[in-house]
C-alpha cells in the first residue's frame, strides 16, 4: 500500500484543532479511498482513459491521487505511452479547493506519485487543480455540465448554525442547511447518467430532517450500491457515512449493501475483514423501503424481518404526528394508539451541567431542607432503578417550578441510544439531561387505575424491548457520536390505549415487581437469570401482544 507523503501530514497535523474544525479539514484515509475506488469500478483492469474524475473539495488531494494511481496502472495495462498518460491526467483529473496551501499540496502529491513511476518525465504541468470554491463554480455554463464520470468528495462538515452559507444559491431555497448537503446537490446536478457518486459525509445525513430533500433526490435519481456507517474515521467528533451510488433510477427490488462498524485505521483490510458492531457479514436493504420512509430516512436497520412491526408502527404513527386531535375527532370508534404527548407533559430539568458549581456533594446538605437532591442523566438513572442522589442544590438555584419535581413523575435519560426510564416518587430535582413525564390528566376517583398505576404502565412500555428497539432502529442508531432521544421522538411514541383492563393490570403489577427487584439488586439487565426469564420475558410478551392487537384494530377501523 502506497503511503501518503510526509508533507501532507505536516500541514494537517500543524493546523490548530479549532482551525481544522472551522475549515472542516479532515483528510480521507488512503485505505478507505482504495476501498471506495474498488467498489465503484475505478480499477486498473478497466480502461480509465476517458473517465473524468472530480473532487470539488479536494483538500490535499488524497482522492485525486488515488485516482491518478489507478489511472497510471490502467495506462500500463493497456500499454499506452507516458505521453498519453500525461494528457489523460491533465484532461480527466479535476480538483477545487479555496485553500491555496491545500491546492499546492494536492498538486505536489499528484506530481510526487507520477514522478515515483516516471522520474525522467518532467512534463506533468497544467493540472486542473483550482483554488476556487467548487460550489460557487458556474457548472451549468460549463462544458463539464453533466460530464463527470466519477464524483469523489469528503466535503467540509460545516453547519449553517456556525457558518455563513448564505452566499450559495441553494441556501436560499431552503431552511437551515449544512455545507455537505450542497455537495450532494452538486453531484446530482453534474454527474452524467451512469456515472458514480462517492461521498464521505457526516452521519446526521441519514435521518436529520434538514437533509430530507437531498435524501429524496438521492433515492429517486440514483441507484445506491453501498452505505457504510463508520465510527472513528476522523478525529472530528462525528460519525461518517460513505455513500456510493450510480446515477440512474433503481430497479424495483434493488438491494443496497450496508455495513455498520468501527473503522480501524491500522487494519489494512478494514472493510473486507471488519470488526463489525451488529453483523459479521454485509447486510442488505431494499432501496424502495428507504423511499417509503416519511422523510426518506436511510433507516438501513429496518432491513431485518424482525423489524416489520417497527416499520408498521412508524408508518402508522407518522399519520398522527402533525395533527392527531383533528384525526381522532373525525373517528367514532376508539383510537387504538395515541402519541405519548396526549397522555403526559414532557419537560427537561434544570439547565445546568453535571459539573455546575451550584451542585453540592457535602453530606450536611442531605439533612438540610434548604437543599434538594439532584439526579443526573446517564449517571443516576437506569431502567427501573431505585434513585439515590449524590448531589444537592440550594432552593435559590432551582429556576423551574419546584412543584414539577415534587410530584410523582417518570424520568427518562436524554443522551442515550435506547430508552431508559424509572419512576420518581421522592421529589428529586433533575438536570436537563433528563426528561420529566407528568400525567396530563390524573385519573378520577371512579377510574379503574390510580395515577401511580398509570405511571407504572407507561414505565413498563418505555422500558420494553419493543419501544427500545423502536427508538434505536428508527432514530438514534444513525448518529454514532452522542446519540440523543429528541423530544419530538419521545412525544410521538405510540402508546396502546384501547386495552383490556385485566391485561393492563398484569403489566402494571409486573412493573412494580421489577422496580422492587431492581431496588434490591442492580438494574433490570442484571437480574438473576430465573427472574429475567419468568418476569421480564413475560412482560415483553404481554407488551408485544398489546401492540400487535392495536395494529390489528387499526386495520379493522380503516377497512370499516
Amino acid at each position: 500500500m502506497t503511503q501518503e507523503p510526509d508533507f501532507l501530514h505536516w500541514y494537517e497535523t500543524n493546523l490548530p484543532a479549532r482551525e481544522r474544525k472551522i475549515r472542516g479539514h479532515y483528510s480521507t484515509p488512503t485505505r478507505l479511498i482504495e476501498q471506495i475506488l474498488d467498489v465503484c469500478g475505478y480499477t486498473a483492469d478497466q480502461d480509465l482513459s476517458r473517465l473524468r474524475v472530480l473532487d470539488p473539495a479536494c483538500g490535499s488531494g488524497n482522492f485525486l491521487t488515488g485516482a491518478v494511481r489507478r489511472l497510471m496502472a490502467s495506462e500500463e495495462q493497456f500499454k499506452r505511452s507516458p505521453g498519453m498518460l500525461v494528457k489523460h491526467i491533465q484532461h480527466n483529473i479535476w480538483g477545487f479547493d479555496p485553500d491555496p496551501i491545500a491546492c499546492f499540496l494536492a498538486e505536489m502529491q499528484i506530481r510526487s506519485t507520477f514522478s515515483a513511476h516516471y522520474p525522467h518525465i518532467k512534463t506533468l504541468r497544467n493540472l486542473h487543480i483550482h483554488q476556487a470554491d467548487g460550489l460557487a463554480f458556474p457548472w451549468e455554463q460549463s462544458s463539464n455540465h453533466q460530464a463527470v464520470d466519477l464524483f469523489l468528495a469528503n466535503p467540509p462538515y460545516l453547519a449553517a448554525k456556525n457558518n455563513d452559507l448564505s452566499g450559495y444559491r441553494s441556501a436560499h431555497q431552503r431552511g437551515q442547511s449544512d455545507s455537505y448537503l450542497f455537495f450532494l446537490d452538486l453531484a446530482l446536478q453534474i454527474v452524467r447518467p451512469g456515472g458514480w457518486i462517492c461521498l464521505v459525509v457526516p452521519d446526521p445525513v441519514l435521518a436529520r430532517i434538514n437533509a430530507t430533500q437531498e435524501r429524496k433526490r438521492l433515492l429517486a435519481e440514483t441507484t445506491i450500491h453501498h452505505l457504510w456507517h463508520l465510527a472513528n474515521v476522523f478525529t472530528a467528533y462525528v460519525g461518517a457515512v460513505v455513500i456510493i451510488a450510480r446515477k440512474g433510477a433503481p430497479s424495483k427490488h434493488h438491494l443496497i449493501q450496508w455495513r455498520r462498524e468501527r473503522w480501524h485505521p491500522r487494519n489494512m483490510n478494514a472493510l473486507t475483514t471488519p470488526t463489525p458492531i451488529l453483523n459479521t457479514q454485509p447486510q442488505h436493504v431494499e432501496q424502495s423501503l428507504l423511499r417509503r420512509q416519511p422523510n426518506a430516512e436511510l433507516r438501513y436497520l429496518l432491513s431485518n424481518q424482525k423489524n416489520k412491526l417497527l416499520e408498521q408502527l412508524s408508518l402508522y404513527t407518522h399519520d398522527f404526528k402533525q395533527d392527531f386531535s383533528a384525526t381522532a375527532n373525525r373517528l367514532t370508534s376508539p383510537h387504538p394508539l395515541q402519541p405519548l404527548r396526549q397522555l403526559v407533559t414532557i419537560r427537561r430539568g434544570e439547565e445546568l451541567g453535571k459539573d455546575s458549581p451550584y451542585l453540592h456533594t457535602h453530606s450536611s446538605a442531605h439533612h438540610n431542607a434548604y437543599y434538594h437532591p439532584v439526579l443526573r442523566g446517564g449517571i443516576d438513572v437506569r431502567p427501573y432503578s431505585s434513585l439515590q442522589a449524590s448531589r444537592y442544590i440550594a432552593r435559590e438555584h432551582i429556576s423551574k417550578p419546584l412543584e414539577r419535581y415534587l410530584t410523582p413523575k417518570l424520568l427518562l435519560v436524554k443522551s442515550v441510544g435506547r430508552l431508559q426510564a424509572t419512576l420518581d416518587t421522592q421529589g428529586h430535582v433533575v438536570l436537563q439531561t433528563l426528561y420529566m413525564l407528568h400525567l396530563t390528566q390524573p385519573p378520577t376517583e371512579q377510574a379503574s387505575f390510580t395515577q401511580e398505576d398509570e405511571l407504572y404502565f407507561l414505565l413498563a412500555l418505555l422500558n420494553s424491548r419493543l419501544l427500545q428497539e423502536y427508538v434505536y432502529v428508527l432514530y438514534t442508531a444513525y448518529k454514532w457520536v452522542q446519540p440523543q432521544i429528541e423530544q419530538h421522538v419521545l412525544a410521538n411514541l405510540p402508546i396502546p390505549v384501547d386495552i383490556d383492563p385485566t391485561a393492563k393490570r398484569a403489566i402494571i403489577e409486573r412493573a412494580r415487581q421489577l422496580m422492587q427487584a431492581c431496588a434490591q439488586t442492580t438494574p433490570a439487565l442484571k437480574l438473576k437469570e430465573q427472574i429475567k426469564q419468568s418476569l421480564y420475558e413475560e412482560q415483553e410478551q404481554a407488551i408485544h401482544a398489546l401492540y400487535v392487537m392495536a395494529l390489528i384494530k387499526q386495520q379493522h377501523r380503516e377497512i370499516s
